[in-house]
């Protein structure tokens, strides 16, 4: 992280160091400093994947790309994972581009979607329009086969406030 930081901002070493232990406080890192010295085999899962969040927003995009950024954690560390980008998406007002097979994701984290299939879209739009409603045949397979891992709760109408 302080290399990005360094390399983008031209700050030096120790300016660098506090910037990155900032940034691990921001994703939600018990610790900072601990973490900052710690080797990558040192931590969890979790943990790696709040490192590399942090080190991707260290320059300060407007555009953060999360491909598969959750794949291969479990289910509570995935959802923690979820509430970070999407609290970092209305904090800074960053633009986040969701890359996933996981629909649940999907539902969660987008206002649009775009369904892909052997490189090319077969359907575009409001997120809750696409899944609600899917025209395409191959987003209506999409959506039956993750109906079994929860995404009906994504899906559920929305209560009026």
């Amino acid at each position: 992280i302080a290399e990005v930081i360094r390399a983008k901002q031209g700050l030096k070493r120790r300016a660098a160091r506090h910037r990155a232990a900032e940034l691990l406080r921001a994703v939600q890192l018990r610790d900072p400093e601990l973490v900052y010295s710690q080797y990558t085999y040192e931590l969890s899962g979790g943990m790696l994947q709040r490192v590399l969040i942090a080190a991707a927003i260290a320059a300060e995009p407007r555009i953060l790309i999360a491909d598969e950024a959750t794949t291969a954690l479990d289910v509570t560390v995935q959802a923690e994972i979820l509430d970070l980008l999407a609290e970092l998406r209305e904090r800074t007002g960053l633009a986040l581009v969701v890359v996933s097979h996981d629909l649940a994701v999907v539902a969660q984290l987008c206002d649009e979607v775009l369904v892909m299939r052997e490189g090319h879209v077969v359907e575009q739009g409001p997120t809750r329009e696409v899944l609600h409603n899917p025209r395409h045949e191959y987003t209506r397979l999409l959506i039956a086969e993750h109906d079994q891992y929860g995404l009906e709760k994504f899906l559920a109408p929305q209560e009026a406030s």
